[in-house]
């Protein structure tokens, strides 16, 4: 009998679905109830199927073939890393045609706080405690760095959860090993918003994740990112080519801010737990005072996830405060409490 995916079933003995939580272009995601009457989240990524209708997942000296056998991939990887600041992988197999994957459930995102702080009339979430969630996903981060030599690659506002107001970073599927060769290419998926430049031609580096990490800080301080772009294109020419446009964060983080987003790796700082500390000697320096901001636009949508893409060579665009994008599912809805 195929998998049914619906409420009340049970896709895996003993996990009965409760409510899809979302969906997108890589399947769905589904509150359950564990044995035990716990809640977890359930991800089902579907397999490519071939002519023969057969699930092509994991096949030995193949590059990634589907966005399930790339995902599993990246769980293997990452299942041995245990830390407070990362989500909880429960379990994952394949049944039948589908990736089902057993996660803890988180009560919200960074980005749903940020909404609220918006709704309260401010420029985003406030610095410190900013700054305090942060540094929780950049311990994390260095973590899986030199202890796992793992980059994550698509840090983004929708994929740092808050579980009573800790960060827990989530959703591996791009996780890449960097002592691995076979694997220092990037096959796709990456959100060209916070993607650092290097990602761009297919590759990574340890400070991959500091660049997306220096993005994400602006972007829910402010409301505003560092480029202005709304298409694929767009994004990739101003990552490669322009300069950010800082103005809108205050003036004592600018100058760390661009460090962490220099186009060359080896410019940035050693580690993201360096990037972030630097954010908070500049704000205890200041006294933590209050800083002037520019005028924020609505809160941005979140960013369709394209493949990454050889270098584009172009003409320079214009920096400075971001429309949003076309929104599309994001896993960081994937994993919410009532």
């Amino acid at each position: 009998m195929p998998l049914r995916i619906e409420p009340n079933e049970e896709p895996i003995a003993g996990y009965r679905l409760i409510e899809r939580l979302g969906s997108g272009g890589f399947g769905e995601v589904w509150k359950a109830e564990a044995p035990g009457g716990l809640y977890k989240a359930i991800k089902f990524v579907q397999c490519e199927t071939t002519q023969d209708d057969s699930c092509v997942l994991g096949a030995p000296g193949e590059t990634d073939r589907s966005r399930a056998d790339q995902e599993l991939k990246s769980l293997s990887r990452v299942k041995s890393v245990h830390h407070p600041y990362v989500i909880s992988l429960d379990r994952f197999e394949i049944v039948d045609d589908f990736l089902v994957i057993v996660m803890e459930l988180a009560d919200r995102t960074l980005y749903d706080r940020f909404k609220q702080c918006r709704g309260q009339g401010l420029p985003g979430v406030p610095r410190e405690e900013l700054l305090n969630y942060l540094r929780e996903a950049a311990e994390a981060l260095d973590l899986m760095n030199s202890q796992y030599q793992l980059q994550h690659l698509d840090i983004k506002p929708q994929n740092l959860f808050l579980v009573h107001n800790h960060i827990k970073v989530a959703d591996f599927g791009l996780v890449k090993d960097i002592n691995d060769q076979k694997f220092m290419t990037i096959t796709g998926g990456v959100t060209p918003v916070y993607a650092a430049p290097e990602t761009f031609d297919g590759k990574f580096s340890r400070q991959s994740d500091q660049y997306s990490l220096a993005i994400v800080y602006q972007e829910m301080l402010t409301g505003h990112r560092p480029f202005n772009g709304t298409t694929m294109k767009q994004l990739i020419l101003q990552h490669l080519q322009n300069a950010h446009d800082l103005t809108p964060t205050p003036v004592h983080d600018r100058p760390i801010i661009s460090k962490a987003l220099a186009k060359n790796p080896e410019d940035r700082f050693p580690n993201c737990l360096d990037f972030i500390l630097s954010l908070q000697r500049a704000n205890a320096k200041t006294g933590g005072g209050a800083s002037t901001f520019a005028a924020a636009p609505a809160p941005s949508a979140p960013e369709k996830a394209f493949p990454s893409l050889p270098k584009t060579e172009g003409a320079r665009g214009n920096a400075g405060p971001v429309k949003p994008a076309e929104p599309n599912f994001s896993i960081g809805k994937a994993f919410l409490r009532d």
